[in-house]
């Protein structure tokens, strides 16, 4: 089970960048759910009812050398797409239901500002 997020540079959130306005984090993480709720339903996601692994597929745009963009910088991020998962397609995002997290840098896209992220559900008991 497979996800792709497309996220435009505004509302990209990173663990190097803070927000000190809190409505305005609030606004960028109620619409990184709207884009969870699209990728879930263009996708057909069927609900989960188990515990999974999240794999982390994190694309930067062009132009962004490989010495910056850690992959795990995009945990704000990421973690916003998780929220908006839950409760129709997800149980839950805590440990009982997201038993591990892993994150990985894909290859850059070939245009600027853009960033895709690539969720891949692993259910407790498959391998990977």
């Amino acid at each position: 089970m497979t996800l792709t997020f497309t996220i435009p540079k505004a509302l990209w959130l990173t663990s190097n960048r803070h927000h000190a306005n809190r409505a305005y984090l609030q606004r960028i993480r109620n619409d990184l759910h709207v884009v969870a709720h699209a990728a879930a339903q263009r996708t057909g996601l069927c609900p989960i009812y188990s515990p999974v692994r999240c794999l982390w597929t994190v694309r930067y745009p062009k132009g962004v050398g490989w010495e910056h963009g850690d992959a795990s910088n995009a945990q704000p991020t990421t973690k916003a797409l998780l929220d908006g998962l839950v409760p129709r397609w997800l149980q839950g995002d805590g440990p009982r239901w997201v038993t591990r997290e892993t994150f990985t840098r894909g290859p850059n896209l070939d245009r600027p500002s853009d960033h895709v992220i690539t969720l891949t559900f692993i259910t407790e008991g498959e391998q990977s």
